[in-house]
């Protein structure tokens, strides 16, 4: 019996072994032999795709945890044709090293009239990296969000709506060169792609720039009618997952030898989704989600510009944005050993908010081409209200309750930049700068939080008043060579801050500060 119990213990198979490889390479210009940084790297199981990543500065990638199986590597990056190339993960290819995967740019179409710029191009200058978008990346979806997923060191989360550049979320959205007090990811789903000329990440901003969006500037610069006489386009776009995004434009202008009178309409209505699944291994529970996002947005932009003479441009312009969203959804928590603990959460949400703008600019062109000085003022409101209520079933303390937040912001700035090319090689750019804002919030609530004891009490209401006034001068100075140039300059700011909770004074914080940048 002893023997026959051994036998069948050795007999039993052994338990299947989970094999998983990794793929290396580096990602090359074929024609110039550089590396190509934040190309994009994708794992294929025919049209499935299983994994991916992108490559660093120096056009390297690397992927792991890919499971056994046979792929098809797919690299691609604006500009320049798809790369692919057989992968093979088991266990005697458990490690791939591609080497050197060139890829070679696309040439540009010629007609029989004009040069026709079907694909994006890549400018790199000193202190920004330019996308001159083409019809390849216009095409990748209705709105200005669905472009930012394309452009290399930029991701938009289309759910939280979370924008970071080069993975830091410390940036800031311009459009046209001027700020907004409309969150980003709302006025990126609003701007529709084919009303973009190009893209510039300010990676390493020169010292005109307020040191607020410390890992760059995103400035999204819009097509300009220049034909005389009236003139106007319209555009739509439809994308469809698992609910429709509509998207629409309508750009009038009225141009003539004194003035250019403009007006751009755009809207998003959209329904997007979030569901899954969550297993936490610990506690052996599933958490199961299901989120949906109702929302819509329209935003107006009326200006005038005047051109006084050949030397003198005086400018106005006003945009009006308005908001309504309605998330909702339900998540559920199942713990498998011990029912008890199930919870359920159903929550949903009321939002809309309206935002203002209105600009005045005046400049001044001097003889020497590149020679000006410009004045601009800018004065943006943002006032919001959010309703949302939470059901609990199951195992919590909490009771049903609902939060109300209200927010209120305005934001005023004024500049007056002065730049001056010295030679054909060298520009001098000085300017002032003053920045006044203030924001209000009030927070109230029907439900309980904890103490500093750990007891449930009626959540406090809360009303914080923060205002910060920043006042900044700047100097830059950039001399460009054959082959390389260079950009220095300092940035001096005096700022005050002052902050209330509850009307009690929380802080107060004066200083000085020098940005030196190159």
């Amino acid at each position: 019996m002893l023997t026959l119990c051994t036998t069948l213990l050795f007999a039993q198979p052994k338990p299947n072994e989970v094999v998983t490889g990794s793929v290396t390479g580096v990602v090359m210009d074929a024609d110039l032999n550089q590396p190509i940084p934040y190309a994009t790297v994708v794992i294929n199981a025919g049209e499935k795709t299983v994994t991916g990543g992108i490559t660093n500065d120096d056009g390297v990638f690397e992927i792991n945890k890919i499971p056994e199986g046979i792929y098809t590597l797919r690299v691609q990056f604006m500009g320049y044709e798809a790369f692919e190339r057989d992968l093979k993960i088991d266990r005697e290819h458990r490690t791939n090293d591609m080497g050197k995967l060139n890829l070679s740019a696309v040439p540009a179409e010629l007609d029989a009239v004009n040069i026709v710029a079907e694909r994006t191009t890549i400018e790199q200058k000193i202190d920004r990296k330019v996308i001159n978008v083409g019809k390849d990346l216009t095409t990748a979806g209705a709105s200005a969000a669905d472009i930012m997923n394309n452009i290399p060191s930029v991701n938009l989360d289309q759910q939280s709506g979370a924008l970071t550049l080069r993975g830091n979320s410390n940036v800031q959205v311009m459009v046209d060169g001027k700020l907004s007090n409309i969150p980003a990811d709302q006025l990126l789903k609003q701007l529709p792609s084919n009303s973009i000329k190009k893209i510039e990440l300010i990676t390493n901003p020169s010292a005109k720039y307020n040191p607020d969006g410390m890992s760059g500037i995103i400035n999204i610069v819009l097509h300009k009618n220049v034909n005389i006489g009236f003139n106007g386009d319209v555009s739509a776009g439809l994308a469809y997952e698992k609910n429709p995004q509509f998207n629409s434009g309508l750009n009038l202008n009225y141009r003539n030898g004194k003035f250019n009178l403009y007006s751009n309409y755009s809207n998003s209505i959209a329904k997007r989704a979030n569901y899954g699944t969550i297993y936490r291994e610990g506690d052996n529970s599933t958490q199961f989600f299901d989120m949906l996002n109702d929302q819509n947005s329209h935003l107006l932009k009326v200006g005038l510009d005047v051109y006084l003479n050949d030397k003198n441009t005086l400018s106005v312009f006003t945009s009006q944005n308005s908001f309504k969203g309605a998330p909702g959804g339900n998540i559920n928590i199942v713990y498998a050993d011990d029912m008890s603990r199930n919870l359920m959460q159903d929550f949903g949400a009321d939002m809309d908010n309206y935002s203002q703008q209105y600009n005045f600019d005046y400049k001044l062109d001097f003889e020497k081409e590149g020679h000006n000085i410009e004045f601009e003022a800018d004065y943006n409101t943002f006032d919001a209200d959010e309703d949302t209520f939470f059901d609990f079933t199951g195992a919590t303390p909490l009771a049903d309750y609902e939060d109300f937040v209200d927010t209120k912001r305005d934001r005023t700035t004024m500049n007056l930049d002065y730049v001056n090319p010295l030679s054909e090689s060298e520009k001098l750019e000085v300017g002032v700068q003053a920045i006044l804002f203030n924001t209000d919030i009030g927070y109230s609530s029907t439900g309980q939080s904890y103490n500093a004891t750990g007891n449930l009490v009626p959540t406090p209401n809360t009303l914080f008043d923060y205002s910060r006034d920043i006042y900044s001068a700047y100097v830059t100075y950039g001399k460009n060579y054959e082959k390389w140039s260079y950009q220095a300059g300092v940035r001096a700011e005096q700022v005050n801050v002052v902050a209330d909770t509850n009307s009690v004074r929380a802080f107060t914080n004066d200083y000085f500060e020098l940005y030196p940048s190159a």
